[in-house]
């Protein structure tokens, strides 16, 4: 038995190491998040310590003084100090170089004067990632080395009110984070000391203790064994109640004479002195014989864990007269057995439902999910029928002829399998496996494949899983041909099922909860998928405004599935496009006038950050007329002069209710009801709007929609 403590042992020690790796793993983990969190909090507070005028349209070198630099250094530096990391500084991409518009320094560098990046000091080692940090406008993390040292930097770009992108940054050196990752190992291993001090004395108890039982063990078997004969016949009337066959057998391999009723139901008759291995396989001699063998080799078995290891060997599950029945196997002796047999035919019966039921609805969301695919599969494989009496060529040999037909089987067998048939891959497997053998054999001619062909009645195989489907998604779904739709009740019906299931087979619901997503993502679609109607309306509206346009151009850089709760936001995108066509873009006269091409643009791109999904519509037509728009609120009595000092205000009035610039209400606009509605469905989901707009060169319409309003939940 000692092998068995060793291995054990070795056990939990390589459990012990496996589980302080997965720790020190997580720790690690844990670790370098946190370090990113700190570092993305140091990028955002650097922007709010910067002045805003240090990032405009027009800064350049010379834009600010000494003294001012001075003092945003200054700043940066203790900030940077006070949160233990190593620098904080800002950029801004000028004529494709990357400067420096301010910079923390650490206390040696203020004292000395040395290695300090002052005011538009160009950035030398700037990374590829950095640069797509500008370019992307998305936040990048980045391990560089430059002549500063080696360090962990998170780049954060943002934009200024002037439109123009700028990054703030943070630094921890890579040492500094090594140093942590040391400590995390350290005690790591500490921990891996104590652990395997503690294993020492539970091992020693473990031992003692286990030989105690075992002398406890074999006295009480000794004195269960004497009586044992004086209670089998009170314990054959108290199985006989149950509703199970208890039969007990010995080293003859012969049923005993005291066994339950239940046993004479499933063998059909009265069962003492049967050799049990010929009533459980009364018409396979060889399952018998390996049978008789494996019992011998139990009662010549003295391990007991052996003998654990054999009786898995041995059937549990049999069909007797019909019936399935569960077999256990209990050695109630050193040299006897009982077998307990339990009449499962019902539960297999129900499994047998369940798993049709299940091996439906597979199918059903399977067609659902990709009916393209399945349109098309359904075309080629009647197109396979339609042509099956042209399959064999007979200026080919037959072994040409059944390679060419065995691969065509074998491909539909595949992809319908793939699709959760039911039906149809068990019969093409079937004609698989006529056409493997004769493949094997070499002797079969062209006129028996031919007449092999013409015979099979593959339509039929099909039709069936066909009605499976149109029993649930009704008579004319194959009339679609395209994109199967499913009403709410049939999807509601659908997931009701599925859930059904999950509830009754709790331990054995993972692949139908793989199902359910499936079909719950059919609720869901691509972010641009929303916007599939607008290059029609730009072409429509275009023309009726006798405006040139080039068509409209849907840029989409996410693979986000977003749900219904987007869809008010999106339609109400209509408006800020029909403002592009009807205000924004000239007439083509207009555009040559002011050297435009003649047709405009209008582009709507979508793209996102770990939190936002931003929807951009951008024309390049005239520009929002401030004035215009200032005195048309101020007249209207919408807003006071003080009230419109700054242009942030003013520009926030194209979001007002019932205030329009135009003079005239038509069909079209007028009635300034518009953007305020799509002000409206943007504050429904939590997000914000933002306008930006130059005279002559157009306007953007920026919206940042926050995911977890309408993104799929995980």
């Amino acid at each position: 038995m000692k092998k068995y403590y060793y291995s054990a042992v070795a056990f939990y020690l390589m459990a012990l190491i496996t589980y302080l790796g997965y720790q020190y793993t997580q720790q690690r983990s844990e670790l370098i998040t946190h370090i990113d969190q700190r570092l993305i909090q140091c990028a955002n507070v650097t922007d709010q310590l910067l002045p805003s005028s240090l990032h405009t349209a027009a800064t350049k070198a010379g834009s600010i003084t000494s003294a001012e630099d001075l003092k945003n250094r200054l700043a940066l530096s203790r900030f940077s100090q006070s949160v233990n990391v190593k620098y904080v500084y800002s950029f801004v991409l000028d004529d494709e170089k990357i400067y420096f518009t301010s910079s923390s320094a650490t206390p040696e560098e203020l004292k000395t004067g040395e290695d300090i990046s002052y005011y538009f000091d160009e950035y030398e080692d700037a990374s590829p990632i950095l640069y797509k940090a500008f370019q992307s406008g998305q936040m990048q993390f980045d391990e560089t080395k430059d002549q500063w040292g080696h360090f962990r930097s998170v780049f954060l770009p943002h934009i200024s009110p002037s439109g123009r992108v700028y990054i703030t940054a943070a630094d921890i050196e890579i040492s500094n984070i090594d140093a942590q990752l040391n400590a995390l190992l350290t005690r790591s291993l500490w921990e891996a000391f104590f652990y395997i001090l503690i294993l020492i004395p539970f091992f020693i108890a473990y031992r003692m203790h286990n030989k105690t039982i075992q002398k406890e063990l074999t006295r009480q078997v000794n004195e269960r064994t004497a009586d044992l004969q004086e209670r089998s016949k009170a314990i054959s009337r108290l199985l006989d109640n149950a509703n199970q066959g208890f039969l007990t057998f010995s080293t003859s391999l012969t049923v005993e004479n005291e066994y339950s009723q239940k046993c004479v139901e499933i063998f059909g008759g009265r069962i003492a002195g049967e050799n049990i291995a010929a009533l459980l396989y009364p018409e396979d001699i060889q399952k018998q014989e390996f049978f008789e063998e494996t019992l011998r080799a139990i009662f010549e078995e003295e391990d007991e864990i052996k003998i654990d290891a054999i009786i898995s060997l041995l059937q549990h599950e049999f069909i007797i007269q019909h019936k399935a029945i569960d077999v256990v196997y209990k050695q109630i002796e050193t040299q006897r057995f009982m077998m307990i047999l339990t009449d499962v035919t019902d539960k297999k019966n129900l499994e047998k439902n369940i798993e049709r039921e299940r091996n439906t609805l597979k199918m059903i969301v399977s067609v659902i999910s990709g009916s393209d695919d399945f349109f098309e599969l359904l075309e080629d494989y009647r197109h396979f029928l339609e042509n099956r009496g042209e399959l064999v060529d007979f200026n080919q040999t037959p072994l040409e002829n059944l390679t060419e037909i065995y691969r065509a089987i074998h491909t539909f067998k595949g992809l319908f399998a793939q699709k959760d048939f039911i039906i149809t891959p068990k019969g093409l497997h079937k004609v698989e496996s006529r056409l493997s053998l004769w493949l094997q054999e070499g002797s079969v001619s062209n006129d028996t494949i031919q007449s092999m062909m013409n015979k099979i009645d593959f339509e039929s195989w099909l039709e069936k899983d066909i009605e499976v489907l149109r029993n649930t998604l009704g008579d004319d779904f194959m009339e679609k041909k395209s994109t199967i739709v499913i009403d709410d009740l049939t999807f509601e019906r659908l997931q009701n099922k599925i859930t059904e299931m999950i509830e009754a087979q709790p331990e054995e619901c993972h692949e139908l909860i793989e199902l359910l997503e499936v079909l719950q993502m059919l609720k869901y679609k691509l972010v641009s998928d929303f916007f599939s109607s607008l290059p029609k309306y730009v072409e429509q509206i275009g023309a009726r405004l006798e405006k040139s346009l080039y068509p409209m151009e849907i840029h989409d850089e996410t693979s986000l599935m977003i749900g219904d709760t987007f869809r008010g936001f999106a339609k109400s995108l209509i408006h800020v496009i029909r403002n592009s066509v009807d205000h924004g873009i000239e007439s083509a006269e207009e555009r040559v006038e002011k050297g435009k091409a003649e047709q405009g643009k209008i582009l709507l791109s979508i793209t996102h950050t770990e939190e936002t999904i931003i929807i951009e519509i951008a024309d390049d037509g005239r520009g929002i007329d401030r004035e215009k728009l200032k005195q048309k609120a101020l007249s209207g009595g919408f807003r006071t002069p003080s009230e419109l000092e700054d242009d942030e205000a003013v520009i926030g009035l194209l979001f007002e209710d019932y205030l329009s610039t135009k003079e005239e209400v038509n069909d079209l606009s007028g009635r300034g009801v518009g953007l305020a509605s799509v002000r409206s469905e943007v504050l429904k989901l939590g997000g914000t709007c933002r306008v930006v707009s130059e005279p002559g060169e157009g306007s953007r319409f920026i919206f940042f929609i926050p995911k977890q309003s309408v993104l799929k939940e995980v």
